[in-house]
């Protein structure tokens, strides 16, 4: 069966970066970033879920481990904003062109600000979300935060 590209990849591709490319289906059993590293056999430290935030009309994409939860006070000090919040998830498919489980760094509509945890640093390779429910995408991690031009912080509680 012929697996189509997602934007993700298609990013990927044309920067000439190489990555390893997971398709799952969690089945009947709700999403979460957990359940996904479980089935993919992986530490859920390694893989990273992308959250969209915003500061009045600047929105970011903040990238961390799916085993920890995104502290907004540090990261508004962090990224020098007075304060942060959550993109609702209606909001999300408009805003950033993702559904929720599917955010991804890479092929947004339009590139923000991006910033990773520093435990992203940690791991040769990490996983993020490939851009569609079920993929998921095996990347080095250095290799994309550069090519994202993202920065790199602590983020987390």
């Amino acid at each position: 069966m012929k697996k189509d590209k997602t934007n993700a990849m298609r990013a990927l591709d044309k920067a000439g970066i190489a990555y390893e490319t997971y398709y799952y289906d969690l089945g009947k059993e709700p999403f979460s970033g957990e359940a996904v590293s479980e089935l993919l056999g992986l530490s859920e430290s390694e893989c990273f879920k992308t959250l969209a935030c915003r500061h009045e009309r600047e929105l970011f994409l903040l990238v961390i481990p799916v085993d920890r939860t995104l502290d907004l006070k540090k990261a508004s000090a962090f990224l020098k904003v007075k304060n942060l919040e959550m993109v609702k998830v209606r909001e999300l498919k408009q805003t950033v062109g993702y559904e929720r489980g599917s955010v991804s760094p890479l092929g947004v509509i339009v590139r923000h600000r991006t910033a990773f945890d520093s435990s992203a640093l940690n791991y040769e390779h990490i996983e993020i979300s490939g851009g569609k429910l079920g993929i998921g995408l095996k990347v080095k991690g250095k290799e994309l935060i550069e090519y994202l031009n993202a920065e790199v912080g602590d983020l987390c509680q």
